[in-house]
């Protein structure tokens, strides 16, 4: 098991790449840096994510949140 280089926890490589390709091909993420867990490597991931649910609830395309919107968008 590696160690993160930057908050020090121990994480599978292989497991974080195949997590990170994955959604690195959605939201046009560069190379993963081996040297980096999922929560370090990714930190946009998420509020990426929620930006896009947002813009879907405001054209209709999921049920609309009003403070889930107001929060992420």
């Amino acid at each position: 098991m590696a160690k993160c280089l930057n908050c020090g926890t121990r994480f599978d490589v292989s497991a974080v790449r195949a997590v990170y390709e994955e959604c690195g091909e959605e939201f046009g993420e560069g190379d993963y840096n081996d040297d980096l867990c999922a929560d370090c490597a990714m930190p946009g991931l998420e509020s990426t994510a929620n930006a896009g649910r947002a813009i879907l609830m405001m054209n209709g395309d999921e049920d609309y949140d009003d403070d889930f919107v107001q929060k992420w968008l």
